[in-house]
């Protein structure tokens, strides 16, 4: 990389494709700082840098740290609702649109409440899949909020959403499986109460992407179109024909081709036409997730990306159901859609400080002092002979050669005939050229796959203090590509190419795939790390990541910031990260039987003059202390990660 060329904060935005993926969310300030503009519509920009820095010193909270704008969900709501608002407008569409939150996208308290708030003015509401998620719902709700209950049902399931209809809730029972059916009639009859049920549907369309499974007929929930047919008449028999009021069906998660979206809009339609014409009184179509979020900014139909706009989404949705219902002659649906992925991806930021580099870059002191005998060995003569002649127009036959070389060099040692020294000589030859070779990489006008994947061997790894099976599960199994961004020092060129890896115990406790110009990369573009505070922010994790987060490690949960738009530094809230004994405690140690064995344990080591009672002691109070501490790393040995996990 040449680092004589100028550099500016606006280089860094076109090198992580910020701009595309930000949405105008996120930007870089001119002294090279990623800033946050949480509520747009002229809220003044924050960085985030100094934020951090801010809860570091006020609250003790350091880094690793989850930053939450509640103020971008509000816009998402506001962007979401405008869209649909535009389409009605335009096709001169007859029914209303509202936008339902499912809560599993993720479920903290902060969130849904956001999500709640922001869509009120717009009739928005909260959909549930599980019992904690259903109570969840009901307690948060008022009696003008949509609410569904989705999801395995069992008889309590289906009792708490009818006593929520007894209080005035404005719950739907979604029926996915055929004995849910018999279910809600007995709980009619136990309660004597009159519901709002919907019925799911299996489509034949599939979407597309990571999530593809989880619409069509092979989808885990919904009636088969013969299912669907019987659960109308079963519903005559039950005399609750007259409750059913909505059709579900879900197309996928991150439907990233438009083209997959339209065919299920039309298929679920016309199920909707023929449902109506048959004397079921529908009156709302919801067309379940898909919209997708544009991680990569690349616009495209990559598993990371979307090829379609949310107002080109919005007009499908609103188009093909127009259309459909006027053929069939049935009056326009209201319209839900469960855009959870859409609404909160962008509002949730993870920083993670490095705490050191793993550099490939060994001394070159061993070949500096090769000598005349040495030389006389064919491999080793070669691979001296191919770092001298190495330039931009032989460099693939350099790299093919030198492999060739040391692969005989590796052999000749298995053999015998090298010493471990000579062998050294031959790694330390080989590494000169691969790095040569590296150098003269961005001066192609074409780079050879092999070349490429020299890059990524030559990367240099990044320990960043998190967990990726605990912050980014969907990365780390799905292969989701978040972009990852240093949070200050962006008016520097970056002179290094790294990957991340976390501090678990795992050699798959990596990130190595990030998002590139055109497509992905197998390494960041990074600065040098020279054990000064250096911190990497991962975007666009509001959705599901924290949901799906898990124990790997007893890593814990991370510090969360709420950062209030208006005043970030004066009302946001906070709350703070797990501690060594909750972790403990969630896998059912009990710490004060932990605390017993230290205690009896400085007491024999006491006995038997291994410490002194005042050592005994300090050690004691140690322990005890650091199961108060933070589970990730910090500067302070045993500091308590806080006296409440809420506060302001």
């Amino acid at each position: 990389m040449n680092i004589e060329n100028r550099w500016a904060a606006a280089d860094a935005v076109d090198l992580y494709n910020i701009e595309r993926w930000g949405l105008g969310y996120f930007g870089v300030d001119d002294d090279g700082y990623m800033v946050i503009n949480a509520g747009m519509n002229g809220h003044k920009s924050v960085r985030l840098l100094d934020l951090v820095d801010h809860f570091q010193n006020t609250k003790g909270m350091a880094p690793p740290m989850i930053l939450r704008f509640p103020g971008i969900i509000r816009q998402r709501m506001v962007e979401i609702n405008e869209a649909f608002g535009n389409a009605i407008k335009n096709f001169g569409y007859e029914g209303v649109y509202s936008c339902i939150f499912p809560v599993k996208v993720n479920q903290h308290f902060e969130v849904v409440e956001a999500a709640l708030a922001a869509g009120r003015q717009y009739g928005g509401g909260l959909e549930a899949g599980s019992k904690a998620e259903l109570l969840a719902v009901i307690a948060s709700a008022d009696n003008h909020t949509p609410l569904l209950c989705n999801g395995f049902k069992d008889q309590s399931v289906i009792e708490m959403a009818l006593r929520a209809t007894q209080l005035g809730r404005q719950i739907t029972i979604v029926i996915e499986k055929p004995n849910e059916l018999q279910l809600v009639a007995e709980g009619v009859r136990k309660l004597g109460v009159r519901p709002k049920l919907g019925i799911r549907v299996k489509l034949s369309a599939r979407g597309a992407g990571h999530w593809q499974s989880s619409g069509g007929s092979r989808s885990k929930f919904g009636l088969t179109i013969p299912e669907l047919t019987h659960a109308v008449n079963e519903l005559k028999e039950h005399g609750l024909l007259d409750c059913v009021h909505l059709l579900h069906f879900h197309p996928g998660s991150q439907i990233t081709n438009v083209r997959k979206i339209k065919s299920s809009i039309i298929e679920a339609t016309r199920i909707y036409a023929d449902l109506v014409n048959m004397g079921v009184p529908l009156k709302i179509i919801d067309v379940g997730g898909g919209l997708a979020v544009d991680y990569t900014g690349h616009r495209n139909k990559e598993p990371s990306s979307m090829n379609y706009t949310l107002q080109e989404y919005a007009n499908d949705v609103v188009y093909y159901i127009q259309m459909v219902c006027d053929q069939e002659g049935v009056p326009h649906p209201r319209i839900f859609s469960e855009s959870g992925r859409a609404l909160t991806a962008h509002h949730s930021v993870l920083i993670v400080p490095i705490v050191g580099t793993s550099q490939t870059h060994v001394s070159h002191a061993i070949s500096e002092n090769r000598t005349e005998l040495d030389m006389e060995i064919a491999p080793l003569a070669e691979l001296a002979g191919i770092l001298e002649e190495i330039n931009s127009k032989n460099v693939l036959e350099s790299y093919h050669d030198a492999q060739t070389a040391m692969e005989i060099a590796l052999q000749m040692f298995a053999n015998g005939v090298l010493t471990i020294e000579q062998r050294a000589l031959a790694e330390a030859l080989t590494l000169q050229i691969c790095l040569k070779i590296n150098s003269l990489i961005d001066d192609l006008e074409f780079v050879p796959k092999d070349l490429d994947e020299l890059r990524y061997a030559l990367a240099d790894t990044y320990f960043a203090n998190f967990s990726l099976f605990q912050a980014l599960p969907d990365a780390w199994a799905l292969g989701q590509l978040f972009p990852v961004v240093p949070i200050h020092r962006l008016n520097e060129r970056p002179s290094r190419f790294g990957i991340l890896g976390d501090m678990t115990c795992d050699s798959d406790g990596k990130l190595d795939c990030f998002i590139g110009g055109n497509g992905s990369t197998r390494w960041l573009p990074l600065h040098t790390y020279d054990n000064q505070p250096y911190y990497i922010g991962v975007f666009l994790m509001g959705a599901y990541q924290e949901s799906l987060s898990d124990d790997h490690n007893l890593m814990g949960k991370f510090h969360i910031v709420s950062v209030d738009e208006h005043e970030p530094y004066e009302n946001s809230t906070y709350v703070y990260g797990s501690t060594l004994r909750e972790v403990l405690e969630h896998v059912h140690h009990d710490w004060p039987d932990m605390s017993r064995d230290f205690s009896s344990s400085v007491e024999l080591a006491v006995r038997e003059e291994l410490v002194s009672p005042e050592l005994g002691a300090e050690i004691f109070t140690f322990f005890e202390q650091m199961s108060e501490s933070y589970t990730y790393l910090t500067d302070t040995v045993g500091e308590p990660v806080g006296h409440s996990p809420h506060g302001r």
